[in-house]
């Protein structure tokens, strides 16, 4: 098992490699936008990045699933199934913010197993295995403990993605916390697992936007679930809570309840 977990993690760190050298080269440089029918924006970077991660990864682990933002799924009922976001924060890239990440996960049996968020301008790389142990840049992390809601320190996306029913768990998680940042995308996830974010609330996540995050905060010792505390899977509804203390997430759980 452990030789298998070796081969992952080299052929994850083999794609981040990779994918970074032409990450970098695209940017803040002009390249062309379009958009896509979910009226979010993808530039060559995102494609290029996204296909060779793909080719390494039907290369060298062909026995395994593949589930890309800009590539789409094959074979995701295998027992191994990579589920890559190649550039999540594709609006910051393009405005020049170095807060993206590219996000490399694998599931076992439709659950996180690895992840790898990699941030290749800042030179920054959490590598996790869920609920085991993760490193950042080779070195390894633990969330922070937390004693309270109130003045935690909490990120989501954007307050765009709260709608609805959504809007008023936002609301009273914000309340009870006191202030939410936003615009770090999945780099917020790593800054968790690193101790420096207590919470994060998410609305509207893709598979490819959580999976490598669940591993690698619950590597660090942090509890990272959807709205209704089950462990997130490729068919989640995308409503994420995540807490760097597990106590706190209890917390969070119960005031989301209250809305539902």
């Amino acid at each position: 098992m452990k030789k298998l977990e070796n081969k992952y993690i080299k052929i994850a760190n083999e794609c981040a490699e990779a994918s970074g050298k032409i990450i970098k080269k695209f940017f803040r440089k002009k390249i062309k936008i379009e958009t896509k029918s979910d009226n979010t924006p993808v530039t060559k970077a995102d494609k290029e990045a996204e296909k060779i991660i793909r080719n390494i990864i039907m290369k060298k682990a062909s026995e395994c699933g593949f589930f890309g933002e800009e590539t789409g799924k094959l074979n995701t009922n295998n027992e191994y199934v990579w589920v890559v976001d190649p550039i999540d924060g594709t609006k910051g890239f393009i405005t020049g913010k170095p807060l993206f990440g590219t996000l490399i996960g694998l599931m076992k049996n439709n659950k996180p197993y690895l992840g790898v968020l990699n941030q290749p301008i800042l030179k920054e790389r959490w590598i996790g295995i869920a609920n085991k142990e993760t490193r950042y840049n080779n070195v390894k992390i633990r969330t922070r403990k937390c004693k309270k809601l109130k003045g935690s320190k909490m990120y989501a996306t954007s307050p765009m993605m709260f709608i609805g029913k959504s809007q008023k768990v936002y609301r009273n998680v914000r309340y009870k916390i006191g202030e939410t940042l936003f615009g770090a995308d999945c780099y917020a996830h790593g800054l968790m697992a690193s101790g420096f974010v207590d919470v994060l609330l998410e609305a509207n996540l893709k598979p490819y936007d959580y999976i490598a995050s669940a591993a690698i905060v619950s590597g660090a010792g942090g509890k990272f679930t959807d709205w209704n505390g089950n462990d997130l899977n490729i068919n989640s509804d995308g409503k994420i809570v995540a807490a760097g203390d597990p106590k706190i997430h209890k917390q969070l759980l119960k005031i989301i309840q209250k809305v539902k």
